[in-house]
């Protein structure tokens, strides 16, 4: 099962729509993007300079993504005796390509240069170290780093990650969000336990 349901993929920004008014929303320095294929994206993401995603990519509302990013979705056989998609293309052999849906949750911050590859589901509110290369899952609220990438730690404790995959406050209004002030200004240290619905109004 993917990280996303139906409903929230029918309300998602296609990045090659640009005259789609949901647009803008999404922030971001567009004429230097380079996207093929189906390239989904929720609202008020923001994707800076040269931003790279190609085949099938799904990225989450309120996520924070550097320059020089790469998503692909396709990858190359290893087992053939070519390598190379042209080859094939110029003497009419089989497509090469694998292709797997990537996926990345509600408000994930990706540093500068990362690359991010097919089959992956980066989990909510994960945290991608510039220059990784991530080749597997990675699992909501934790940070990542390295090629290839490997988990560095949690941003919060199992008790806070459970509690904000309740609480989903991707979802909420314009409203609700102004109002939690408090929510989003507390410091939430992996080793302290919290309460992060007593601080929900």
């Amino acid at each position: 099962m993917g990280l996303f349901t139906q409903a929230e993929t029918e309300e998602f920004i296609n990045l090659r729509q640009i005259s789609d008014p949901r647009a803008k929303t999404i922030r971001g320095h567009r004429r230097t993007w380079m996207v093929a294929g189906t390239i989904l994206c929720g609202s008020y993401t923001n994707i800076n300079e040269h931003f790279n995603a190609r085949g099938q990519v799904k990225i989450g509302k309120y996520c924070a993504i550097g320059r020089f990013v790469s998503i692909h979705s396709g990858n190359h056989r290893t087992d053939l005796p070519n390598q190379q998609v042209h080859f094939n293309e110029r003497f009419g052999f089989k497509e090469i390509l694998t292709r797997s849906t990537v996926e990345i949750g509600h408000n994930v911050w990706i540093g500068d240069k990362a690359n991010i590859l097919s089959g992956v589901t980066v989990g909510h509110g994960a945290v991608i170290a510039a220059g990784a290369t991530v080749t597997s899952d990675v699992p909501p609220f934790a940070i990542v780093g390295g090629v290839p990438a490997r988990l560095i730690r949690s941003r919060f404790s199992k008790s806070v990650v459970r509690q904000m995959l309740e609480i989903k406050w991707w979802d909420w209004s314009d409203e609700k969000i102004q109002r939690n002030q408090a929510f989003f200004e507390k410091a939430l240290h992996p080793r302290q336990r919290f309460d992060l619905f007593s601080l929900i109004v």
